[in-house]
């Protein structure tokens, strides 16, 4: 009996969008097939479970251990010490063959290094694109999509470290980036994800296919009701990147026809940031009767929801990868409006299952739902369409090509020939910080990254792998007694290392230690950048083992040195 872990950053009842029902549903589904499943989630904190409080919960028949999390904030929901340590009991515990990593944000992606040195086959769901953008939407700040990856610092250039400086929002992202690369197996519920991993060249790893299906047992084709009104729903997260807004100003339009009074509804139901101005938008009466907001609503109320519907509406402006929203529309044979970006074109036959529509267009969108209310017999048919093609997304014959590819030995796709780079130090200036995180936003424009990437990782986060695949210490700016602990490290290692030349350190480069040194940061990068070609800077250890050794024993505290003189008792 394989034995699974199940990793989610939130988990049911607690929902923020599809991929906690799916890990949820897949969960079930395994345990049902006789598997030993284990859950570890994060729960939204609370008086009852307060931030790092474990609660383990049985009531599915498989245990589901909680966390309650932290922190959702960019600068440190991606690398979580203190969670990695309960992880690993959890893990030294059940002791999984398989551990299938769903959204981890919140938990951190450290986790999935966590689980590869135990021997677990690790399995990734890449649920959207936070495995190389920090905002997972790839919306610009100004509401634009992203289609270059490499500028992550125009939307944000640098994260904090532990509350006292900063680092180039690039490390983190090639961090996040190198631990998925860790996996065996990466999976995309859509084509479309897994050709945005693979246009982005930040992942190297392969990304296999797999739609995440729907239960057609929970989701039945149940008869539609009267054609007037024609009652549109939408089951969304109240946020900006959703299309919330657009959906409302569609409304507006229909609202202000008089000829479409009495024949249409919205329901919209979800949570989000929005709510409250959703709500005090309706009771402003801009949409007069016809837009209800029910909240969030649990998974059956949303069906009920769904029957008493004839057109689901997702309007998001963000790509989707493959919303349940729209499974569930084509599962009960209801139409469908939708953008047309993302996995939304490979849920919607557009003119044959619904309409898609331009991202961001009101008019568009609302010239869509009024085609329902002057044509109910497009609901009809596209309704009937959906249903005699529900069997393509049965659940079933995803999780049994799942459970195969658990039961599969997984050939790891990771390339071996990425070059780690651990970073180091404190800048001595804010000018220093500025150019470091300006030369490290352009630093692709010399990185060979079609060959090999170059992972610049912060020391703090690294573990025993990355050390293990470290090809050279970075120390930016100034040094202290940690630095020279870590260059230490190095050294035994045969790393090595690349310090600033007002450094004492630098002294080394003179006597031919595996040190050397830069005069600027443009340098230090073109050192960097080097490593692509030749793997190392500066000379080997083989030929200079005597200086280095001098070196080690120069940055070793001298309390190192001293004897005890209280024997064994």
């Amino acid at each position: 009996m394989e034995r699974v872990i199940i990793v989610s950053n939130l988990f049911p009842p607690f929902v923020i969008g599809g991929a906690e029902i799916v890990a949820h549903r897949q969960a079930r589904a395994l345990f049902a097939e006789g598997l030993a499943v284990a859950v570890f989630a994060g729960a939204i904190p609370s008086m009852e479970h307060p931030p790092g409080h474990l609660k383990l919960e049985t009531g599915e028949g498989f245990p589901v251990y909680r966390i309650g999390l932290t922190s959702l904030n960019v600068s440190d929901n991606f690398h979580l010490p203190s969670v990695e340590r309960v992880f690993r009991a959890l893990l030294a515990a059940h002791r999984p063959d398989i551990v299938h990593f769903h959204n981890v944000t919140g938990l951190g992606y450290n986790l999935i290094l966590a689980a590869k040195a135990t021997g677990a086959r690790v399995i990734v769901t890449l649920h959207d694109h936070n495995g190389f953008c920090f905002k997972n939407t790839l919306l610009r700040s100004d509401g634009g999509a992203c289609d270059n990856h490499e500028e992550c610092a125009l939307c944000q250039p640098a994260i904090s470290i532990e509350n006292t400086h900063s680092v180039p929002i690039r490390m983190r992202r090639d961090f996040v980036a190198w631990c998925v690369d860790q996996a065996d197996l990466l999976i995309s519920p859509s084509s479309y994800m897994a050709g945005a991993y693979s246009r982005s060249e930040v992942i190297r790893a392969t990304v296999k296919h797999l739609s995440n299906g729907i239960p057609l047992e929970t989701t039945p084709v149940t008869p539609l009701p009267h054609l007037i009104p024609i009652n549109f729903c939408c089951f969304s997260y109240l946020g900006e990147h959703k299309g919330i807004a657009t959906l409302l100003d569609s409304a507006a339009i229909l609202a202000k026809d008089s000829s479409l009074d009495g024949r249409w509804s919205l329901t919209i139901a979800g949570d989000g940031h929005m709510a409250e101005g959703l709500i005090q938008d309706i009771a402003s009466n801009r949409f007069g009767s016809s837009v209800k907001y029910n909240g969030r609503l649990d998974h059956a109320d949303a069906l009920a929801v769904l029957e008493r519907s004839h057109v689901v509406v997702l309007a998001s402006h963000w790509p989707e990868n493959e919303p349940v929203s729209l499974l569930e529309a084509a599962a009960s044979g209801r139409a469908q409006i939708a953008t047309r970006i993302g996995g939304n074109v490979e849920l919607v036959d557009d003119k044959l299952s619904g309409l898609l529509v331009r991202p961001g267009d009101a008019a568009d969108l609302a010239a869509a739902m009024r085609r329902f209310v002057e044509d109910p017999s497009l609901v009809v048919r596209f309704g009937n369409y959906n249903s005699q093609r529900r069997s393509c997304f049965d659940e079933k014959a995803t999780l049994e090509r799942l459970i195969k590819l658990y039961r599969t030995p997984l050939q790891h796709a990771r390339p071996s020939d990425d070059l780690v780079v651990i970073c180091s130090g404190t800048a001595p200036s804010p000018v220093f910080a500025e150019h470091l995180r300006m030369l490290m936003h352009r630093f692709h424009i010399v990185e060979e990254k079609q060959v090999r990437r170059i992972r610049f990782i912060w020391h703090t986060w690294a573990g025993g792998e990355a050390w293990r695949q470290a090809r050279l210490l970075w120390v930016l700016g100034e040094t202290d007694a940690h630095t020279h602990s870590l260059i230490s490290r190095a050294l035994r290692a045969r790393i090595p290392v690349l310090v600033p030349d007002e450094s004492s350190l630098a002294d080394a480069v003179q006597h031919g230690c595996a040190v050397s040194a830069y005069s600027s940061l443009l340098d230090a990068l073109g050192a960097v950048a080097a490593i692509q070609d030749t793997d190392t800077i500066g000379g080997g250890l083989a030929s200079n083992g005597p200086r280095t050794a001098r070196l080690l024993t120069a940055l070793t505290p001298q309390d190192h040195f001293h004897l005890s003189s209280v024997g064994p008792t």
